[in-house]
């Protein structure tokens, strides 16, 4: 499969450094307030420079690169790459991980976050969580998070327009380039 990412980074180090490290780590540790939304790992945005442009203000006091790039992800590959964002089998398959591994109840996961069940996988069971790539959509509960459209004027129901969907690779080596990474935006 085959995706347009962007990725947000500092300016530090300048457009050269930035091309030649891309992406950038986000590390996982609990115990400094590091907790990325999938774990540690290397995050792209799935084509949403808007997204990017927010994240780079808010994370980087808007001194920020947007790299883009085209990538492939090896889907067929068994046990690689967890789409939680397009992928209705995955979803149930992690529902029932979850469950397996007494990480979810009724009521969802109830005060334990997905970064934390993420790295316990990883690091605990990793022959029942072998997966390199995951994918996942942020529903951020905020009326700004998306252009949001009812099915009809009957029904609460809704559905958004652009969503933010995020990869997230374990290994850098597993990011597969299409083209070469550039700038896309500079703040």
């Amino acid at each position: 499969m085959e995706f347009t990412v962007h990725h947000t980074c500092s300016k530090e180090g300048g457009e050269k450094k930035v091309l030649k490290e891309f992406p950038f780590l986000s590390k996982y540790a609990p115990q400094k307030n590091m907790k990325p939304f999938l774990g540690e790992g290397y995050y792209l945005w799935d084509f949403n420079l808007d997204y990017a442009k927010v994240w780079g203000r808010n994370h980087y006091s808007n001194k920020y690169f947007i790299c883009q790039s085209d990538i492939s992800v090896n889907h067929e590959k068994e046990d690689f790459f967890l789409d939680l964002a397009g992928n209705r089998k995955h979803l149930v398959g992690f529902v029932e991980l979850l469950w397996e591994f007494n990480l979810i109840h009724e009521e969802g996961t109830k005060g334990i976050d997905l970064c934390w069940i993420i790295d316990y996988l990883r690091k605990e069971c990793p022959e029942a969580f072998p997966f390199e790539v995951i994918r996942a959509v942020d529903y951020k509960n905020d009326e700004h998070a998306g252009i949001k459209i009812v099915f009809n004027d009957k029904l609460k129901s809704y559905t958004i327009l652009n969503p933010r969907i995020l990869f997230s690779f374990k290994s850098k080596e597993n990011i597969v380039h299409l083209i070469e990474p550039f700038i896309a935006f500079i703040s």
